[in-house]
């Protein structure tokens, strides 16, 4: 038996003999009766391969597909360093004559002229799944590349609701004292080390850690230096220190420039926006502007671990950070607003919606925290981590904690 033939029976075993654990992320299988190519993105290790799997799997179970017509090649594997699609096709064939093959392709950037093979295998009538990385081919990119035909389905890391489910930790209805000691701790990990579901399943924090390292090498020197042919490492790392150290606040990119300038760099203003840029493509950080200050913008980021990167302690920042997260989840725009020496943290427009985030509210930070609610007629939201008791929170405030915020914009 040749390399293509093994190479197909081994993947249909595997894929169906898979246990995966389901992701809370929406598959509309009408798009299987569109004539398009499927594409699934997102940042580097958040699942996207192991997604595409529990597809496959569910469609095998509804019997709207067969094991025998998968053919899943990985690129990233050597042994495709002379990959012939012509042949790989008469292999299948021979293996399966009744058989219409539904091709699986993960990391397709790495294929020399992938693009071509794509699409003679769609004007073919294949069925297509793609993954890919950002080294070589961008989201933004990809419809061009292949002429609008394309359906994109977004895999971001996991939510809280993912990460208790691949921690075993079945949801309730109401929680007793040892459940909320137990979620609380949860939370606290969650904030540290934050959703890669390979991190999460990890069982010792030397090892957690390890991962991390491995993913920030692999985003820095593939995606970034790689594809930018970037030289001035030294820059870009201190670009992305500063970032993390002011996430969430307006970031001056003056203040950046003269920094480095003060340090001997030379480097022109510019370059630090296309620095920005590249690190926004790559899903590394994601932008929101003031709502009526279109100019001042923060940055907060796509997964909170690239803080253990600089051991960094800032547990309110990543608090604030993964609150951004589940709300950009759910909605498509998210603004903050700051005015007369007050800053709401996040503004949803669509749903006349104020979220202030504060990590440990008490008595001492509590009328800082509510100033910018009080003359405000939309709904007024602060999340907190931990909260003193019998505090006096005027009633058009509502006050939630993680948990309470997450069930609260499920149901919104």
């Amino acid at each position: 038996m040749n390399k293509n033939k093994r190479i197909i029976l081994r993947w249909q075993e595997k894929i169906w003999e898979l246990e995966i654990l389901k992701r809370d992320i929406k598959f509309n299988y009408e798009y299987l009766q569109l004539n398009k190519i499927i594409t699934f993105v997102w940042p580097r290790r958040a699942g996207k391969t192991y997604f595409m799997f529990s597809i496959l799997q569910e469609l095998i179970k509804e019997k709207k597909l067969e094991i025998e017509q998968i053919i899943f090649i990985d690129f990233t594997s050597f042994l495709y360093d002379d990959f012939d699609i012509e042949k790989l096709l008469e292999d299948f064939f021979e293996l399966y004559p009744d058989k219409k093959p539904f091709f699986v392709f993960d990391e397709i950037q790495e294929l020399e002229n992938f693009n071509k093979i794509v699409m003679y295998l769609f004007n073919s009538g294949y069925k297509i799944f793609l993954s890919w990385s950002n080294s070589k081919l961008l989201s933004s990119e990809l419809s061009t590349v292949f002429r609008w035909r394309t359906v994109e389905i977004k895999i971001f890391s996991l939510k809280f609701k993912e990460f208790l489910y691949f921690k075993n930790i079945e949801k309730k209805e109401f929680y007793t004292e040892k459940d909320i000691w137990l979620l609380k701790n949860l939370i606290q990990e969650f904030l540290e080390f934050w959703s890669y579901p390979e991190i999460v399943l990890a069982k010792n924090k030397e090892t957690k850690y390890e991962l991390i390292k491995w993913y920030f090498s692999l985003l820095l020197y593939k995606d970034l230096f790689e594809r930018h042919w970037i030289e001035n490492e030294y820059v870009i790392k201190y670009l992305i220190k500063k970032l993390l150290l002011t996430t969430t606040k307006q970031f001056n990119i003056n203040k950046t420039f003269n920094e480095l300038k003060s340090q001997n760099i030379k480097i022109g203003k510019q370059t630090i926006y296309n620095y920005l840029e590249y690190l926004k493509e790559m899903f590394f950080i994601k932008e929101i502007n003031d709502l009526f200050r279109k100019w001042a913008k923060k940055f907060f980021f796509y997964d909170v671990w690239y803080n253990n990167i600089l051991l960094l302690e800032n547990l309110g920042q990543r608090f604030e950070n993964v609150v951004f997260l589940e709300l950009f989840r759910k909605f498509e725009k998210v603004h903050y607003k700051k005015e007369n020496n007050t800053e709401i943290d996040f503004i949803i427009e669509e749903k006349n919606l104020n979220i202030q985030v504060c990590y440990e509210l008490n008595n001492e930070n509590l009328d800082r925290e509510i100033k910018p609610f009080l003359k405000n007629t939309w709904e007024n939201i602060l999340v907190y981590f931990e909260k003193e008791q019998n505090l006096l929170i005027p009633k058009n405030i509502k006050v939630l904690n993680y948990l309470e915020f997450v069930k609260f914009l499920e149901n919104l």
